[in-house]
């Protein structure tokens, strides 16, 4: 079940109009002259309904990033198929690794995803590969709402997009207390005895390591949940402040 506090960031002054609006100018698209079911009809959009569609698809892209957060939370919970994932090198703790990058990722993209919808927002016209903040700061005062909405973003998130810098680029997972469960209480071992590797004189104390490997994962589910939830708070600022921009944008087409 989805509750609310998860999806608040749709129920915001920008969110509500788009949808409004994009309702509104389907209602009567199919009967357009020249439409063409299955066909590229974009060109049937007057101005203002262009302007709305494209913001809309760069928001509905926001939105399912920021969801992707709450299913890492799901993913995280749980270890299935252990057996198997153990037979193929896969210890719990590098089942939690990749979905706790999955959330640097996550965040990060949301980040970027911001920029855009600013862009598009402000009608700027840069190019999505070139869409950076320093770009933006040409164009766009630091001083308007939702660029001090997407500079909070990023202050209260570097940790975490650091992290993902240092994934992503140089392929390092800097964790201590993962480290130390891998080495000192033996999950390193664990996944090869699972594929028939025989140590000798290795005596793990097998109660001990699921309750570290247990101990480590909550940890993990408490960083997704408080970043769920602030990333859904900041998230609702980013796009109420954006809609003041929007609809000076949409009257003046």
């Amino acid at each position: 079940m989805i509750k609310s506090e998860d999806v608040d960031y749709l129920f915001n002054p920008l969110s509500i109009e788009l949808q409004y609006r994009m309702s509104e100018f389907s209602k009567d698209f199919e009967q357009r002259p020249g439409y063409v079911a299955g066909g590229y009809n974009h060109e049937l959009l007057n101005e203002q309904e262009k302007y709305v569609t494209r913001i809309f698809r760069i928001q509905r892209n926001l939105v399912d990033t920021a969801d992707q957060i709450r299913y890492i939370r799901i993913f995280l919970n749980r270890y299935p198929f252990r057996k198997m994932y153990l037979e193929n090198g896969i210890s719990q703790l590098e089942y939690i690794r990749y979905h706790t990058e999955g959330l640097y990722h996550k965040v990060h993209t949301v980040l970027e995803i911001m920029r855009l919808l600013v862009n598009e927002v402000y009608q700027l016209n840069i190019p999505v590969k070139d869409c950076s903040w320093l770009r933006l700061c040409k164009h766009v005062s630091k001083k308007a709402e939702p660029m001090k909405q997407m500079d909070v973003y990023y202050k209260t998130f570097k940790n975490l997009i650091d992290l993902r810098h240092i994934s992503s680029h140089r392929g390092i997972f800097n964790d201590d207390e993962m480290d130390e469960i891998e080495l000192y209480y033996g999950n390193a071992f664990s996944k090869y005895e699972a594929r028939g590797y025989v140590f000798e004189n290795l005596n793990l104390n097998q109660s001990l390591l699921r309750y570290k490997q247990r101990e480590y994962k909550n940890k993990r589910v408490a960083l997704v949940d408080q970043v769920k939830k602030v990333n859904g708070e900041l998230l609702d600022k980013f796009l109420t402040s954006l809609h003041t921009e929007f609809t000076r944008q949409y009257f003046n087409k």
